[in-house]
């Protein structure tokens, strides 16, 4: 007999024995357990709240209901009843491994990955823990700290999951190398790993390989849709083609996915200005520094915006503030330029804006598309 059948013809053999005896704690256990393990969730759920109204104190019976809250996407009740039963002086590892679980999807990922961390110490040493800390600890930006549980749980499942992964966090911090070598393997296994596209799309994009960068993007956003990343790489091989209006779209997109990321409302504020948005512009860059008011770049993008409204006063403050964080933001330049074309000194002014905005750029110096390239990696938070 089919596994299917079995479960179901068992599940009909104790739903026959609770009926003639329907406040038996056992039978409603093992009854909601094969609810449970036949996805019949909703039965489940009144199988265990059952037990909870019979026997308050059954812990086992509050461990299981929160599995199904988790299941039913219930995170915030999944965590409120797990961390009651570790509160109450319950020290199953699992627990935490399932409340790391219910935070990591409320997007608390400092709490889930404290929870993660304890699960590990405890026993649940196994690639599902490994992958769930990695990406906490990625998500907090402790880039080195995710960089060691990668590692392990590459170690553990050697699988391209892991390793793209593990291309992806190497990437951020900065080994284009080793990020690159990972992610060609990758794809060589799985052509359409989300993450090591994210990666391939991103190195293309620096060595400005437009076609293959979007390539990259588009493959990932064709299974993706919500991939910020993606969006922000497509967006910026679109502003390379001087499709300012597609870019613009691009890169909202971009930001709708990754609300907060300084970096993304950086790269659309650039856009906006790009296309003659300059009120546009401002808005961004100010948005920017709501989300991050030490990053030097949402200052002088907002000074660039400034400047070219020619609200001369708010753009030297704002190129002040940039200086004092960055002597070396790219908006300072734009805007140090434009403030020299005021001033009647043209020709050294076009210099200066020739070498922040055009695709070959003088020694030394990044161009526009090269500077908002560096966005795709993640900036540490701390």
């Amino acid at each position: 007999m089919p596994l299917a059948d079995q479960l179901q013809a068992q599940t009909e053999r104790f739903e026959s024995f609770l009926a003639s005896d329907p406040d038996n704690v056992s039978l409603l256990m093992q009854l909601g357990d094969l609810y449970l393990q036949g996805g019949k969730l909703d039965q489940a759920l009144a199988s265990f709240e059952r037990v909870i109204a019979l026997a308050p104190g059954t812990a086992v019976a509050h461990g299981r209901l929160a599995t199904v809250y988790l299941a039913l996407h219930r995170f915030g009740e999944a965590a409120a009843t797990l961390q009651g039963l570790i509160d109450g002086g319950e020290t199953d590892a699992a627990l935490y491994h399932n409340l790391g679980l219910a935070l990591y999807y409320q997007e608390r990922y400092a709490d889930a990955a404290s929870a993660f961390t304890i699960a590990q110490k405890n026993g649940v040493d196994n690639a599902n823990n490994a992958k769930y800390l990695a990406h906490c600890l990625h998500h907090e930006g402790e880039l080195d700290a995710a960089n060691a549980a990668c590692e392990h749980w590459a170690s553990i499942a050697n699988d391209a999951d892991s390793n793209a992964y593990l291309s992806l966090v190497n990437f951020d911090m900065g080994d284009r190398v080793r990020a690159g070598d990972l992610a060609r393997q990758v794809l060589a296994e799985d052509p359409d790993s989300v993450d090591a596209n994210a990666v391939a799309g991103a190195l293309a994009l620096e060595k400005q390989d437009i076609d293959g960068a979007s390539a990259s993007f588009e493959r990932i956003l064709a299974q993706r849709s919500d991939n910020g990343r993606a969006w922000l790489g497509l967006g910026l091989t679109l502003m390379h083609k001087q499709n300012n209006a597609d870019a613009i779209a691009a890169m909202t997109k971009a930001s709708d996915c990754m609300p907060g990321h300084a970096g993304t409302l950086i790269a659309l504020g650039w856009a906006k200005l790009n296309a003659g948005d300059a009120v546009g512009a401002e808005q961004a860059f100010r948005a920017a520094i709501e989300a991050d008011r030490n990053f030097a770049e949402s200052h002088g993008g907002l000074a660039a915006a400034l400047v070219t409204q020619q609200r001369i006063d708010e753009a030297k403050h704002a190129m002040t503030v940039a200086n004092k964080l960055d002597p070396a933001n790219f908006g300072s330049v734009y805007t140090q330029a434009a403030l020299l074309k005021l001033d009647g000194r043209s020709e050294l002014a076009d210099r200066l804006i020739e070498r922040a905005l055009r695709q070959s750029p003088l020694e030394g110096t990044p161009t526009l598309f090269e500077h908002l390239s560096t966005f795709l990696s993640m900036r540490p938070k701390k």
